[in-house]
């Protein structure tokens, strides 16, 4: 996606659980903050939990899904400790930088080191306006923007500092002054039932990299140039496989979802044809304007199939059977397990949760492959 695309995405995501509606309530979560360097794989499991009836069971021996529920929580606590560790290494950096005293008991405050300037009712106003006209106006529940500029204000300028701070900090690691002495926790093995999904790469690969993903997550589609570059460069050491797990299976996303199945039945580079397609269907397409909506997304997914050229006699008639329906049973079953899956895009690497953002893929599939 170009830049201007991404950015727009990655703040709409921001406003989830905030004041927009409709379309993008189906936008997925990323599972890390953005840096360039490879996930550490190799963190030791094994940590005495506790002792029941005399015998000990440790992090690496936690039965059922107490194994999944335990690194969860340690990953959760990871990225907590990572965050505060990467703000107060910037905090220290920049008061040094401006000269101002560090010790125990002094640290300036980010906001006073750094120049975050706040957003404009004009800003806001010409991003109310261009989302619009862009995705429709239940984008904003159809409000109108003095009733909610104070709270898009409000939220740009968080976001705005959010990115600032984040830029700085990689800006910082990338030149060696700060660095995070923290690993993350490795997850248990999962066992996923990859019979039936479409891959491409290296079939008999030793490494399999698998994505879970909705066409209409922000993040899922934020990931998939850095996935189309490594499923490139990597197709003869890796398999990789697309799971489709649409976030509303009613909703748009589910009928793409339906039809990435559909896809699949005719061949696998139907479906890969198919993929980037979707990938390419704009979100106002998930708010129907008819009195059938179902029908709509129905249509929308063959329209993508038409673009894709397959046999759409074949792809409908697919579609409106209901295997398409079984397929999306059969995927939530998976994953609302013991996998691990919290929202998309998941991915796994050898039966284990890689907690990458798009910005780590390359670099930590080509760790494991070393």
């Amino acid at each position: 996606m170009q830049d201007s695309k991404s950015s727009n995405v990655k703040i709409i995501g921001f406003f989830i659980g905030g004041i927009i509606l409709g379309a993008l309530a189906t936008t997925g979560v990323m599972l890390a903050q953005k840096a360039k360097k490879a996930v550490d794989l190799s963190a030791n499991l094994g940590k005495p939990f506790v002792v029941v009836d005399g015998k000990t069971w440790d992090s690496g021996m936690l039965p059922g899904d107490s194994g999944m529920d335990y690194y969860t929580l340690q990953n959760n606590i990871y990225n907590a400790e990572k965050n505060f560790a990467s703000q107060t290494a910037l905090r220290i950096a920049l008061a040094n930088d401006a000269g101002k005293a560090v010790s125990t008991t002094e640290l300036p405050k980010l906001e006073e080191l750094l120049n975050i300037p706040p957003v404009s009712e004009q800003e806001a106003k010409q991003y109310y306006e261009k989302i619009i006209a862009q995705m429709g106006a239940g984008v904003f529940g159809g409000q109108p923007f003095d009733k909610i500029k104070a709270q898009l204000q409000m939220q740009m300028s968080q976001q705005k500092a959010s990115e600032i701070v984040l830029r700085k900090i990689q800006e910082l690691e990338a030149g060696g002054r700060i660095k995070v002495l923290l690993n993350p926790p490795t997850s248990p093995s999962v066992k996923l039932n990859l019979d039936g999904y479409p891959s491409r790469g290296n079939k008999n690969a030793n490494l399999v990299f698998v994505e879970v993903a909705d066409y209409l997550c922000a993040h899922c589609r934020e990931s998939e140039p850095i996935i189309e570059k490594i499923a490139k460069e990597f197709a003869d050491k890796v398999k990789f496989v697309h799971i489709s797990y649409p976030l509303a299976p009613q909703g748009l996303s589910g009928a793409l979802a339906k039809g990435a199945f559909c896809a699949t039945k005719q061949s696998e580079k139907s479906f890969w044809d198919y993929h980037t397609n979707a990938f390419q269907v704009p979100f106002s397409k998930a708010n129907p304007t008819g009195n059938d909506p179902t029908k709509q997304f129905m249509d929308e997914a063959i329209n993508v199939a038409k673009q894709s050229n397959l046999d759409l006699k074949a792809f409908t008639e697919c579609l409106n059977s209901n295997e398409p329906n079984e397929y999306i049973q059969k995927v939530q079953n998976e994953f609302n397990s013991s996998t691990g899956f919290k929202g998309t895009p998941t991915f796994y690497l050898n039966g284990k949760i890689l907690e990458a953002n798009p910005q780590q893929l390359e670099a930590s599939i080509k760790a494991a492959i070393k």
